[in-house]
Parts: structure tokens; sequence; C-alpha cells
């Protein structure tokens, strides 16, 4: 229960689907964040056409007295959070290329993982993601708004570049990011004991840069329209699990865990 200084937060997430993961890695992020921080919130439904950006996640702020606030775009999100003091500015004690490597990992899974697992899920497996993104609408209407949002995908993929490439060249680059962060992963472990959380820059506390990890190792974890990277995860970086694995016991004890 927030306090009287404190906002009551609500994290529309998209999807009807309690106490579960959901399919946005940007969703998973703030809730990381939210938790890590010990930040008390609820989850809502919501979707892209209720938020400010016509995006998921958003998150509503409501001060006592005072009409609710609407953020949107998880980093700006994760941004107003720390200005106000509602979540630990966990990047503050980064010393020298820590704050540069924070930014990297980052941004190498967000702007260009995001489009390359986006393919993956649009284009090679778009019947599921169409069933799964716009569960809230009734056939016949969510084939026509299917159809709109593939075509929409399909050109945005391309003028990024995402859309250029052979399913062969787009696995291969998603591996290389993965194997990147494994090797991150790997490093870190071994400084932590048995069953302790190990963080990407391996530090004693988790950074931005573990938020982002997380959110899309379980995004690509329990998304059905991932099924690639899900084996590939699975099968050659086990470490990526085992990192999320001991997030999920320390941090989401209450969600279910995927299969």
């Amino acid at each position: 229960m927030a306090s009287k200084s404190s906002p009551a937060i609500t994290l529309y997430r998209g999807w009807n689907t309690p106490n579960q993961y959901v399919w946005s890695p940007f969703v998973t992020k703030i809730e990381f964040r939210l938790r890590t921080s010990r930040t008390s919130y609820t989850c809502g439904v919501g979707g892209p056409r209720s938020g400010p950006r016509g995006k998921i996640p958003y998150l509503e702020l409501k001060y006592p007295g005072s009409a609710p606030e609407l953020l949107s775009d998880s980093t700006l999100i994760l941004k107003t959070l720390c200005e106000r003091d509602i979540v630990k500015d966990v990047n503050a004690g980064l010393e020298g290329g820590e704050t540069g490597q924070d930014l990297a990992v980052r941004a190498l899974l967000e702007d260009k993982l995001y489009f390359l697992q986006g393919r993956e899920r649009w284009v090679q497996n778009y019947y599921t993601m169409r069933d799964h993104a716009l569960w809230s609408i009734p056939y016949p209407m969510r084939v026509l708004i299917g159809l709109l949002a593939y075509r929409a995908n399909v050109n945005r993929l391309y003028g990024q570049g995402a859309g250029r490439f052979s399913d062969a060249e787009t696995r291969a680059l998603i591996e290389d990011v993965w194997s990147g962060v494994s090797r991150l992963l790997e490093d870190s472990r071994r400084k932590a004991g048995d069953g302790e959380c190990f963080w990407v820059l391996g530090g004693q506390e988790p950074t931005e840069a573990d938020a982002t990890v997380f959110g899309f190792v379980v995004s690509n974890l329990v998304c059905d329209a991932a099924p690639d990277t899900r084996r590939l995860l699975k099968g050659d970086f086990e470490i990526c699990v085992e990192y999320a694995k001991r997030v999920h016991r320390a941090w989401f004890p209450d969600y279910e865990m995927w299969s």
C-alpha cells in the first residue's frame, strides 16, 4: 500500500494473465525494476490504444488528491520513477566504463534483438502472434486488424533492416546477441554463490541492463511465437535460463515459471 507521499502504481501489461509473465520484454523489464526496488504496484490489462504512445506497457501514477498520471515507454517510465525516488537509481554507483557497458547491453537487446525477434514473431509465426497480441478483438475483426498489423510490422522491419535478412541470417544474428550476453553472465556466475542471483555487469546488485536482459530472456521463454529462440536459449545458452531462474525465485515467486 502506497503511503500519503507515494503514488499508487498500476502497470498496464496488455494481457489479462495475473501471476504470469507476458510476451512483452518491456513489461517484465519494468516489473523487475519495481520488484527489486521493493516498490508496490498492481497490474492492469489495458491495451496499446489506451496508452499515451499507443503501445504497451504504460503506467499510471495516482497521487492522493490528484488526477491519475500516465507514463509510457519503458525507458522513460523508469527515468521518471528514478527522478521521483519511486524506484532506486541502480546505475548511480556505476564507475568508469560500466555506464557505457550497461547502455551497450540495453541497446543490443532493445535496438537490435527486438527487431530480429519481431521478425520471428510477426512474420515466421504470424498466426500465433496475431491471436495472442489481438486476444481481445473478436473474429472476424481480428483477421482484418491482424492483416493491418502484419503489413505495418513487415514495412517497419524492412525499413529498419531486420526484414531484409533470410531466416538463416536472422537466426545467426540472434545467436550472436545471445552469445555475447551469455559470456557476460558466465563471468558473473563464477563470483556468485550457489543459488544466488548473479548480474550482467558482475556487481553485487543489478543494474538497468539486468532489467532488460531478464525481460528479454523471460519473454522468449514464455512466447509461443518465438519457438526457435526458446530452443536456442534452452539448448545453447543455458546460462541465460539459469540467470532467469534465479531471478524468478528471488523476486517473482508468485509468478508461474515457464516450462
